[in-house]
């Protein structure tokens, strides 16, 4: 079951990062092509890879030392070649690359400090694509495997185009940077709320595969204190 396949820059933190856009697979009318399933990106050397069936579109990706911005989708339809593996889920999903520090607690020790952020105006308007927390509602948040996932809906009259509005999202340490995943259904084909998580649990697993472990520093005496150690702003900002 093929899905037409729209490219989106799904809104994160790094939404127009202007730096280098990637190479296109081959001109059109060049016979059979092919998409790959990672890339590294950054002076921190992140491979960034998708489950089977997804593939990284070149035409909204953007990456570069600093940071990097990947979008995944369907395989066959980016390269525009049917014998390509497809998902088996409707979705998009975008990976952002964020340089972080060795000092501070890492995300798995920072649950409720990164709960109750989310909860908050601040926390919501980093959810938001324009910046407005007041159209964010979080239906769920949690931690797993020192990982952070956030459940989230934007409630907008003019929604972006291509996606629906709630999605799944996952932060993740590695090495010195902080991965961040979003995985979006399609407004024609919504995803429910227990495949969107499963896609995201397989994006986490496909991104961590192979990745040299990052040792967590010593915990702050307050686990709760993140926001002194620079852990929110290497987050958001």
């Amino acid at each position: 079951m093929r899905l037409a396949y729209a490219a989106i820059l799904a809104t994160t933190y790094l939404s127009a990062c202007g730096e280098t856009p990637l190479a296109g697979f081959g001109a059109a009318g060049s016979g059979p092509q092919s998409a790959p399933s990672e890339i590294t990106v950054t002076a921190d050397r992140v491979v960034v890879r998708g489950p089977t069936g997804f593939c990284v579109d070149p035409k909204s990706s953007r990456h570069g030392p600093a940071q990097a911005f990947i979008v995944f989708g369907n395989c066959a339809a980016i390269a525009d070649n049917d014998e390509l593996p497809q998902p088996f889920v409707n979705a998009i999903a975008t990976a952002t690359v964020l340089p972080s520090g060795r000092t501070g607690p890492s995300i798995g020790q920072s649950e409720v400090a990164l709960a109750e952020f989310f909860a908050s105006d601040a926390g919501k308007a980093s959810l938001s694509s324009d910046g407005d927390g007041g159209n964010v509602e979080v239906l769920d948040s949690f931690a797993r495997n020192g990982a952070f996932f956030v459940h989230a809906r934007e409630n907008k009259s003019q929604s972006s185009p291509g996606h629906a509005t709630t999605y799944w999202r996952g932060y993740f340490d590695v090495k010195n940077s902080v991965v961040a995943l979003s995985v979006l259904g399609l407004k024609d084909a919504p995803l429910s709320s227990s495949d969107g998580l499963q896609t995201l649990y397989d994006f986490g697993n496909a991104l961590m595969e192979g990745q040299a472990p990052v040792t967590d520093p010593t915990a702050p005496k307050d686990p709760n204190a993140v926001t002194n150690t620079g852990l929110l702003r290497r987050l958001f900002g």
